[in-house]
């Protein structure tokens, strides 16, 4: 882009969910918004300005992917079957062990090809601080290497890391063969991660670097509180008031989690956050599938935040959370595909059309999702929730130049009324196939399906490399039915002993 900035037309500017402009054009320059004015208008103003004329397109604001993660190669290429979350886990830690740098570049470009360009990272932190200091500058450093902004929360599991009840692993190891209980124990229990001290301190330290980067940032992430000492949730609480900090956790997605979770004194994970001090207008709660209405209006009365998932919550059997009861509390809600995207293409198109056919209720009094709501989760919700409303998630003057481009040609099909919602047809019938390009701060990052700025080819030959040379610890079908039958039974037994002791 030279000095005189770019000129960007459109049959259709969508601003953001709620405001579209027909038959404008975008003014780019320095790797912002300029303005949103007729093509005339603009090139008469801006004549030394690179002009793009686009027919037949519309032009939309960057996806935000407001909670991800980065398996690498998808885990049903490796064997691992969709399940319940509960034994899909002790599944998924069969994976592939490739390098968190390989895996996050893959993903990392699968994201920008489908028209994201913000993403709320998720991931492990690591054995030591020292390789989970590493890990989280590899991630900011590819995304924001690709243009993307992106906000990284490593956790960990520190506790209860086989059943959801708390000090009672060892109790239902004691229920396997002995090859599988040895199994189990060094994958999910005695491996190595990093000690909560020592994480507290690390994220506290590369998110003091990091606080005055537009573009990244460095998050709280205990992957949820039942997993989670209150002891360490207190010293984050005590951080995040003190410091301003963000934080991201899983909260009420299956129905074993909901029931189980915790200690006998736990009420619920919403309640415990509260308890302690961290729910409030910088916390995300990824999935609140079982969330009552109770909880919701209390989420919503302190300003915190909610991703919904409804692929990941299909495939893992987990349930539809009940997005048009939160939004009529009030909460800001956001989009996240959770690396476990329907056809695990991370495709935002599919995962709003799939929010918005999922996200509706039978009592008609209750509002339902419309297009725009849906868009406004993969746009500004995700935006508002990462902090970075102000520069990310709409197309409004001053704003950073995150934006696809994307052919109305296969959607409009043989005719399309004149009055037709561009909002409502894109969420309806897109496809990432219709993306003829991806901006990121005015540069073009993405061109009729490839990568300007990185060698995908090589990606894909590292990562073929890693998988080849990485062990193999899935659990074979017997084993892993031995251990999903186990564990369901264990559930159900508790359940029941519970419920004779109300």
């Amino acid at each position: 882009m030279g000095d005189g900035g770019s000129i960007f037309s459109a049959r259709w500017v969508l601003v953001d969910a709620f405001h579209s402009r027909r038959d404008c054009a975008i003014y780019v320059r320095d790797g912002r918004i300029g303005e949103i004015a007729p093509l005339q208008d603009l090139t008469s103003r801006f004549p030394a300005a690179q002009i793009h004329i686009g027919e037949n397109v519309a032009i939309l604001p960057g996806f935000v992917n407001a909670h991800h993660h980065c398996f690498g190669v998808n885990l049903v290429n490796q064997g691992i079957s969709d399940d319940l979350l509960e034994p899909w886990i002790i599944a998924a830690a069969g994976a592939a062990d490739i390098s968190s740098m390989i895996s996050t570049e893959y993903a990392a470009l699968r994201l920008l090809k489908n028209g994201v360009t913000a993403v709320v990272d998720a991931c492990t932190g690591g054995e030591t601080a020292a390789l989970a200091e590493e890990k989280i500058r590899e991630k900011i450093a590819i995304y924001t290497g690709l243009g993307i902004s992106c906000a990284i929360a490593p956790g960990e599991r520190w506790q209860n890391s086989i059943v959801h009840q708390s000090g009672q692993d060892q109790t239902f190891l004691a229920q396997l063969p002995e090859h599988l209980r040895e199994r189990l124990e060094r994958q999910h229990i005695s491996r190595a991660r990093l000690n909560p001290a020592e994480y507290l301190d690390l994220v506290l330290r590369l998110a003091e670097e990091y606080a005055s980067a537009e573009t990244s940032d460095v998050w709280f992430g205990p992957t949820a509180p039942h997993w989670a000492s209150p002891q360490l949730l207190k010293e984050i609480a005590c951080a995040v008031r003190e410091r301003g900090l963000r934080m991201q956790t899983h909260a009420e997605e299956s129905l074993l989690q909901h029931l189980t979770a915790g200690r006998p004194d736990f009420l619920n994970p919403v309640a415990e956050l509260a308890k302690i001090g961290l729910l409030n207008e910088n916390l995300s709660l990824a999935h609140m599938v079982w969330a009552d209405d109770n909880v919701l209006e209390y989420v919503a009365g302190m300003g915190a935040h909610v991703v919904c998932n409804p692929s990941s919550n299909l495939r893992l059997r987990s349930g539809i959370a009940r997005a048009w009861k939160m939004k009529r509390f009030g909460i800001n809600l956001a989009l996240g595909m959770d690396g476990t995207s329907l056809a695990d293409d991370d495709d935002m198109f599919a995962e709003m059309r799939l929010a918005r056919n999922l996200y509706w209720s039978a009592d008609p009094i209750e509002p339902h999702l419309t297009a725009q709501d849906v868009f406004d989760m993969a746009t500004m919700g995700g935006a508002r929730l990462m902090g970075m409303d102000q520069c990310i998630g709409s197309l409004n003057a001053g704003k950073r130049a995150n934006f696809s481009i994307v052919s109305l040609d296969r959607i409009q099909g043989p005719w399309l009324t004149e009055s037709v919602d561009p909002i409502e047809l894109l969420v309806s019938s897109a496809k990432t196939s219709d993306i003829e390009s991806v901006y990121v701060g005015g540069s073009l990052a993405v061109s009729q399906g490839k990568v300007c700025n990185r060698d995908e080819q090589d990606v894909l030959q590292n990562i073929n490399e890693e998988m080849q040379r990485a062990a193999d610890q899935r659990l074979s079908a017997e084993d892993y039915a031995i251990v999903k039958s186990t564990l369901l039974r264990w559930y159900d037994n508790w359940l029941t002993q519970s419920a004779q002791h109300r």
